[in-house]
C-alpha cells in the first residue's frame, strides 16, 4: 500500500487518479483498491487538554490550537476535544501508569490515537507533559516534559513546548501508524533520595522537583548506556553533581541526600591552660561552610601573684576564617583564621585597676570533626600581645605557664 507523507502528497495521488479516468485510461488490477487505501491512511486523533493542578483557560484555548496546527501539518486529522480532568492527586506530571488509567477509559469516538496534554501552572512557571496514546491497545506511544515561564512570552514558549512534541508525531506517522515500542532508548528515569523540592537538571534540562521523595522523568531521549550528568540542587542547601550511565529501559537513579548550607553557626569553648573558664562564640558564613567571620568571647580566672587575690579575665576577640583543603562534605576538615581581640584583666579586691592587652591572631590552625550539624574543634590560639596602653603582658607571644601556647577544644552547632 502507498502511503503518503503529507497533505500535498495525498492532493497530488487524487489529482493523477482524476486524470486517469477522465483520460479513460484502464487502470491496472488493484489500482481503485491502492487509491482507496491511500485516502484512508489520512489518521484521526483527539485532542485531550488537563490542569494537574489550577485550571488556566488561556493555557488551554493555546494548547488546544497548537496542538490542533501541529497535527494538522503532520496530516492527521483532528476530531476535537475531548473532556478530560486529572486533578485529585498531588501537583506533579502523571506517571505512565496513571496516564492509561486516565486515557484508557475515554471514548476515543473513531479516532486512531489521543494526543493529550497535561499541564501545571505554578507561580512563575508552566510544566507541560505531552503524551501520545494509542486507545485501540491503551499503550502510551510516546510524549515529551518541558518547562516554560509565564507572563508575556507564554505565547511563545507554549508554541516552542509543543514544538518539542512534534519529532514523536513524526516518528508515529512513520512507522506506518502501528504502535512501534522504541528500542535502544531509556524510557523512564526515577530519581529517588533526594530531599522533596530538590530540582533536578539531567544534560542542562530542567526536570523539575522532587516530591514524596522521587521525582518521574519519562519519555527521554537517551540512548541506553548513555553517561549523563545529573545536578540536583535547592535553596539552602548545598548542590550535587554526577554522572550516571543510563543501563536500563527503566532507570532508578538514587541521590545522596543535599547538605544543608551553614550560614550561622554557635559554639561553646574550653582552653587548656585557661581552666578556670567557659567561652561562648557565634560565625557568619559569607560564603556557605568555606568563608566567615566569627566572634568569640572567654572568661576565665585563676590565682595571680596579688596577695593571692582572684584574677578575672575577658577574652574577646573578632577573626575572619576560611576552610582549606577539604570539601565540605568531608566528615574532617581544617580551617585557618587571622583577627584581633584584646584581653581584660581586673583584680578582685583592687578598684578601678584594669589592664588591658590588645593581641593578633595569627593563624589559629583548627581541626574539626563533622558529625551532621554538630561538629567538635581543636586548636592552638597562637596570638601576639602587642603592648599597648595600660597593659599586663607588654608585647609577647601568649603563653600558658607551661610555656605552650593556650589549647583550645570545643564544639558548634550550626544554625
Amino acid at each position: 500500500m502507498i502511503r503518503p507523507r503529507s497533505r500535498k502528497a495525498f492532493a497530488a495521488a487524487l489529482l493523477v487518479t482524476a486524470l486517469a479516468i477522465s483520460a479513460g485510461a484502464q487502470a491496472a488490477p488493484g489500482t481503485a483498491g491502492q487509491a482507496a487505501g491511500t485516502a484512508a491512511a489520512r489518521r484521526k486523533a483527539q485532542v485531550a487538554v488537563a490542569a494537574l493542578g489550577s485550571r488556566d483557560e488561556l493555557v488551554e484555548s493555546i494548547l488546544e490550537s497548537e496542538l490542533g496546527a501541529m497535527l494538522d501539518r503532520e496530516g492527521v486529522e483532528v476530531l476535537g476535544r475531548i473532556e478530560l480532568r486529572a486533578e485529585g492527586r498531588a501537583p506533579e506530571p502523571p506517571s505512565e501508569q496513571r496516564i492509561t488509567m486516565l486515557l484508557g477509559g475515554l471514548d476515543a469516538k473513531g479516532a486512531d490515537i489521543i494526543v493529550a496534554a497535561f499541564y501545571l501552572s505554578r507561580e512563575s512557571e508552566l510544566t507541560f507533559q505531552f503524551v501520545l496514546f494509542d486507545p485501540e491497545v491503551d499503550v502510551v506511544v510516546g510524549g515529551t516534559v518541558s518547562r516554560a515561564r509565564k507572563g508575556l512570552a507564554a505565547f511563545a514558549n507554549i508554541q516552542s513546548s509543543v514544538a518539542e512534541l512534534e519529532p514523536s508525531i513524526e516518528r508515529y506517522v512513520e512507522g506506518a501508524y502501528r504502535v512501534e515500542a522504541r528500542t535502544g532508548f531509556v524510557e523512564r528515569i526515577v530519581v529517588e533520595g533526594a530531599r522533596d523540592g530538590s530540582r533536578v537538571v539531567i544534560l542542562d534540562r530542567d526536570y523539575g522537583t522532587v516530591s514524596g521523595g522521587r521525582l518521574v522523568v519519562p519519555y527521554t531521549q537517551f540512548a541506553i548506556g548513555a553517561t549523563v550528568p545529573i545536578a540536583v540542587s535547592k535553596d539552602g542547601y548545598h548542590s550535587r553533581s554526577l554522572s550516571v550511565t543510563l543501563d536500563e529501559q527503566q532507570e532508578t537513579v538514587v541521590v545522596p541526600p543535599l547538605r544543608r548550607e551553614t550560614r550561622i553557626d554557635l559554639g561553646a569553648r574550653w582552653s587548656l591552660g585557661q581552666a578556670a573558664g567557659l567561652g561562648f562564640g557565634s560565625r557568619f558564613h559569607i560564603q556557605p561552610d568555606t568563608l566567615f567571620v566569627g566572634l568569640e568571647a572567654y572568661r576565665y580566672l585563676e590565682a595571680d601573684s596579688f596577695d593571692n587575690r582572684i584574677v578575672r579575665h575577658y577574652d574577646i576577640g573578632a577573626s575572619v576564617g576560611r576552610y582549606v583543603g577539604f570539601p565540605y562534605s568531608s566528615f574532617f576538615r581544617v580551617h585557618l583564621s587571622v583577627g584581633i581581640g584584646m584581653i581584660v584583666t581586673d583584680v578582685e579586691g583592687i578598684p578601678g585597676r584594669e589592664y588591658t592587652d590588645y593581641y593578633l591572631a595569627l593563624g589559629d590552625p583548627t581541626a574539626e570533626l563533622r558529625f551532621g550539624r554538630l561538629s567538635v574543634f581543636a586548636r592552638p590560639d597562637i596570638r601576639y600581645a602587642l603592648g599597648l596602653g595600660y597593659n599586663l603582658l607588654g608585647r609577647q607571644w601568649i603563653r600558658t605557664p607551661y610555656g605552650l601556647p593556650p589549647i583550645t577544644i570545643g564544639a558548634r552547632m550550626s544554625l
